[in-house]
């Protein structure tokens, strides 16, 4: 009799991580679900007219009733939301309905544990989470990334038009880690056969690198001298609300996580190595790969 394959569901399956989740589970020996927020989304994996281990749901976060579906028959579950105010209420909500469908683990992609004397909120939030799932679950893990390299898209925009890195980490180093090591972890994590005994990871990337440092190696891959400008948090904060109008609990977290650096060492060497059975992926590999995302626009496009 054949053994009845595995079936992962995975929250999130439209992030950064969450994309990576579902292209490497699509490669195993398992069926895959993933969840959508609404039925629109994107596909991350897309679905042609041959038979796949691929499918996909939609499912309110706030749904208990789409949530118990969307977990229905699942034997794993990858557990990742956008970071969002409601990220508590949304995972909760998740664990819950995983565990009234007989999902038997659980992969969260969590936060560092943060040290006095810095303060993350965001990773308050994920306190909270995880204590629920292990005081709920027996068969779970929590992965703790520092930073993803895949972060520094979000500052294409100050590099493409004016060759400037906007921080507030002074000569402090952060540690980076691809998306797609993290997601080979979670994989191996949710494959594994027999009950996770790890129950909290760290997963740090191959080296910690300052601000000026990422200046340099974007200076090299686009050709162009790029700049590091050091604010202090007050005036970061100003500059990411004020004038890359984000929320104020997002430039919080932002200014938060330099300000973390600052006051507690990252790491400075991989953990995940023996994980991954093969070295992680560095910083100037992932840079070189995207080195069209950082290559410089005119000013004059933004008038158009």
């Amino acid at each position: 009799m054949k053994k009845i394959k595995p079936t992962i569901v995975v929250f999130g399956c439209t992030g950064t991580v969450g994309r990576e989740v579902m292209r490497q589970l699509n490669t195993q020996d398992c069926m895959v679900r993933g969840v959508l927020r609404g039925p629109e989304r994107h596909y991350p994996v897309l679905i042609g007219s041959q038979p796949s281990n691929v499918t996909y749901v939609s499912a309110g976060l706030d749904s208990g009733g789409q949530l118990k579906e969307a977990c229905r028959g699942a034997d794993a579950l990858f557990l990742l939301t956008a970071t969002s105010p409601n990220q508590v209420e949304y995972e909760i909500n998740i664990i819950e309905a995983a565990i009234q469908s007989g999902v038997k683990r659980i992969v969260k992609l969590s936060a560092p544990i943060v040290q006095l004397p810095a303060k993350v909120e965001v990773s308050q939030w994920h306190r909270k989470i995880d204590d629920y799932l292990s005081q709920n679950m027996d068969d779970f893990c929590c992965l703790r990334p520092h930073s993803f390299m895949q972060n520094w898209e979000r500052n294409t925009f100050t590099i493409q038009y004016f060759g400037k890195i906007y921080g507030a980490l002074g000569d402090a180093q952060r540690n980076y880690i691809d998306c797609r090591d993290v997601a080979t972890v979670a994989v191996n994590h949710l494959l594994a056969a027999e009950a996770l005994t790890q129950r909290s990871v760290v997963l740090a990337g191959p080296q910690a690198i300052t601000n000026v440092e990422m200046a340099e190696k974007l200076s090299h891959i686009t050709g162009r001298k790029i700049d590091y400008v050091d604010l202090t948090p007050e005036q970061l904060f100003n500059q990411l609300t004020n004038k890359a109008k984000l929320p104020k609990w997002l430039a919080s977290h932002i200014v938060e996580l330099d300000d973390l650096a600052v006051k507690v060492p990252e790491p400075v060497t991989d953990t995940i190595s023996g994980l991954i059975l093969r070295r992680p992926r560095i910083m100037d590999e992932y840079l070189q790969e995207q080195r069209h995302l950082f290559k410089r626009k005119p000013l004059w496009k933004l008038l158009f």
